[in-house]
């Protein structure tokens, strides 16, 4: 008797395995992760063809040129975007149109205000900007442009994965990306390294094209599927949206900022060559991103939706499945890397090689951020959003305290053990803290 009841356990587990490959959810993660390849890989691509055909100097001064506009726009999208795919998502869930409505209009105008007010300043204080960051002069016009380009981009990405549009935005994703690449190639081959930048506004903007025509095809089916209430508050709404977007925008920027911050930093302190050595290293290991880049993408959207519809336990199960295939994935990369690194970083040019050291001493650090990514989703997308950004803090305090005493006596290398070491103490607080609330999140007295 043992035998068949062993066959229907198994053919039981079979279907349930099928079953869930089956799912909206792993259909997304698909999508999600087919864009990623492109999202991934397009910048990659940009740094190994810039380093390969104008050198060290010239990547470095593009990259610095690049973080520093990043440095700007993560504060924008960070609140405007993270609240806005928390809460259309949530609405959505609920079927709430009054909300989900008001919800989008907060993201777009808001941040259109905010980004006017900071061209105003860069034009006003330009002087002292590219002084002060080893910015190119002549830029002021492209970089104010790729401020607002780059902040409609992440925008109207997060509004797709609040709104469930994850296929055609792969599609968006990946047409833009590949106008990126035929840019690039084109810079290169034309050797005009004054048009880098454009590279990356060409590929907005056909993003951003093909966005809005996403938009008017299917938010009509989308505002059918949900009703009016008549409870609705922009007042309580702002206040929620607020509260939640200045709390996530702290953390994240603290966290995710940290990086841009450091080649900024190689800019302050460093020359431009060496500038270029770190961010082709960075470039590099962006690529182990991928795959938690899909969970992230699909889960907090997702994690939102459920909590919203007061759903736990599904909550609970998905972040069961994906945590320990995203620990296996991440250790048999890292340790692939950690191997064979110093034999793909010389692909760059000799001048590359040195970054090799650089390299081991960041991998820790994304081994740890790549399998913490559905802890942070769960905390984010669920109720215990302060949390990731107390350890989004950390983050940023442990590596400025580093780069402070470090910097000096080890240049380039004091970089990458302050970016190392403040990325292990932040994401180790948030996994730790994960632990903890998981239990108390299933428990029968905590209610949603």
């Amino acid at each position: 008797m043992r035998f068949p009841l062993q066959s229907i356990l198994i053919d039981k587990k079979i279907n349930k395995l099928f079953s869930f490959l089956r799912t909206r959810l792993v259909k997304n993660s698909l999508y999600t992760g087919l864009a990623l390849i492109f999202i991934g890989l397009t910048p990659f691509i940009f740094n190994f063809l810039v380093g390969r055909t104008f050198g060290a100097e010239t990547l470095g001064s593009i990259n610095i040129t690049i973080s520093f506009c990043l440095i700007i726009t993560i504060f924008i999208t960070n609140f405007f975007g993270s609240a806005g795919n928390k809460y259309l998502a949530e609405y959505r869930g609920r079927k709430d149109l009054n909300n989900f409505i008001y919800t989008f209009k907060i993201m777009f105008f808001g941040s259109g205000i905010a980004l006017i007010i900071i061209g105003i300043i860069l034009y006003l204080k330009w002087n002292y900007f590219f002084a002060k960051f080893s910015l190119p002069e002549n830029l002021l016009g492209p970089i104010i442009l790729y401020l607002f380009m780059r902040t409609s981009y992440i925008l109207l990405r997060r509004s797709m994965y609040g709104m469930d549009l994850v296929k055609p935005y792969a599609f968006n994703e990946i047409i833009s990306a590949l106008f990126m690449l035929g840019m690039i190639i084109y810079v290169c081959f034309r050797y005009t390294p004054n048009l880098l930048i454009h590279t990356y506004l060409v590929s907005y903007f056909i993003f951003l094209m093909l966005s809005v025509n996403t938009f008017i095809k299917y938010f009509k089916s989308i505002k059918d599927s949900m009703e009016k209430k008549n409870s609705f508050s922009r007042n309580n709404l702002i206040i929620k949206f607020s509260n939640y977007g200045l709390v996530s925008m702290i953390g994240t920027v603290a966290s995710t900022g940290t990086g841009y911050l450091s080649v900024i930093i190689t800019g302050i302190y460093l020359n431009h060559s060496e500038a270029g050595i770190y961010t082709a290293v960075l470039s590099f290991v962006s690529i182990l991103m991928f795959f938690p880049k899909l969970f992230i993408q699909v889960f907090l959207p997702e994690f939102s939706k459920l909590f919203g519809e007061g759903n736990k336990e599904r909550i609970v199960q998905i972040f069961k499945q994906t945590s320990l295939i995203l620990f296996l994935f991440s250790l048999v990369t890292c340790l692939a890397l950690f191997f064979l690194g110093d034999k793909i970083l010389i692909l760059f040019g000799q001048d590359f090689a040195s970054g090799i050291i650089i390299l081991k001493i960041i991998l820790p650090s994304i081994f740890i951020r790549m399998i913490s990514i559905p802890c942070n989703a769960f905390l984010s997308g669920t109720k215990y959003i302060l949390y990731p950004n107390v350890g989004g803090l950390i983050i940023f305090s442990v590596s400025s305290l580093c780069w402070f005493l470090l910097v000096p006596i080890y240049q380039e290398v004091g970089i990458a053990m302050g970016y190392s070491l403040g990325i292990i103490m932040g994401i180790g607080y948030q996994i730790v803290i994960t632990i903890f609330k998981l239990k108390s999140f299933i428990s029968n007295n905590e209610k949603i």
